[in-house]
């Protein structure tokens, strides 16, 4: 278990720096009690330990491979999907303050590490039941339909590079997952807020994202937006301390503290 731990350590590139650390804690490291439990991954959430979750996860990277390589998913599609592993362990070294090890998004690497979630260009792609219904989109609740997720490494989301990666995503399952039949795409994020029509130009690349999307009038408050706008354990009564460097980081500021509220939105967007 070592060896499968350390393997996918080195092949991910996760930071050299920490190995000797994650080598030490694999060294005592029992999965017993995590796949005894009903949903492993869900259970690491709720652990405080997130250097479990860190060491399950490349351990389960072995599981993942082997499984897509089995239906013939190109290397290159697998790596990239992986690569959410060490930005999670570098992101949790950064909200520790460089404290801790681990992976703080136990249920998001379980999503990823049981082959739901695929990253195919600038995009990831979920398989998914759908949790509202669209009769534009002829979506009732329960239906199959494809999550679509932004991660925050690959450069600009431009709609040059989101139309390209929907189209890759729909030869991808249709070549890969011929047996899933879905309606059409989902977005549950920040970046569906209308609110921040507020803050941005209408040739900018969110609301262009934004408006490609159907989006549903009932928007959830969230504050989701504070993790990718200023980092993974930010609250609101911490942005009076800290210093924008982007334009919509000062907007965003300036609304909250006056205040302001911000939203998640749900979209539906149909297939190419």
């Amino acid at each position: 278990m070592k060896n499968t731990i350390m393997k996918w350590y080195d092949l991910l590139n996760v930071p050299a720096e920490w190995r000797d650390e994650v080598e030490n804690a694999a060294n005592d490291f029992d999965k017993t009690d995590i796949e005894n439990a009903a949903d492993p991954f869900a259970y690491l959430a709720e652990n405080e330990n997130k250097m479990l979750c860190l060491l399950y996860s490349l351990y389960r990277c072995e599981e993942f491979f082997n499984a897509g390589k089995s239906r013939g998913i190109p290397d290159d599609i697998l790596f990239a999907t992986l690569t959410e592993v060490p930005r999670y362990i570098i992101e949790y070294h950064n909200m520790t303050k460089g404290e801790k090890r681990g992976i703080y998004v136990g249920n998001w690497m379980g999503k990823i590490l049981r082959g739901e979630i695929y990253r195919l260009g600038r995009l990831e792609f979920e398989m998914r039941t759908c949790p509202r219904s669209s009769e534009k989109h002829g979506v009732q609740v329960g239906d199959n339909v494809i999550g679509v997720h932004i991660p925050n490494n690959g450069g600009p989301f431009t709609p040059e590079a989101c139309n390209e990666a929907y189209l890759i995503s729909e030869e991808f399952f249709a070549k890969y997952f011929p047996e899933y039949k879905y309606k059409c795409y989902v977005c549950s994020s920040w970046l569906l807020d209308k609110t921040l029509k507020q803050f941005l130009s209408p040739d900018s690349n969110i609301v262009k994202f934004m408006d490609s999307f159907d989006i549903d009038e009932k928007a959830t408050e969230a504050y989701s937006s504070l993790i990718f706008l200023f980092g993974r354990g930010t609250e609101i009564k911490d942005l009076k301390d800290i210093t924008p460097t982007t334009s919509l980081q000062k907007k965003v500021i300036e609304h909250l503290l006056g205040g302001g509220k911000l939203y998640s939105g749900y979209g539906f967007k149909a297939r190419p």
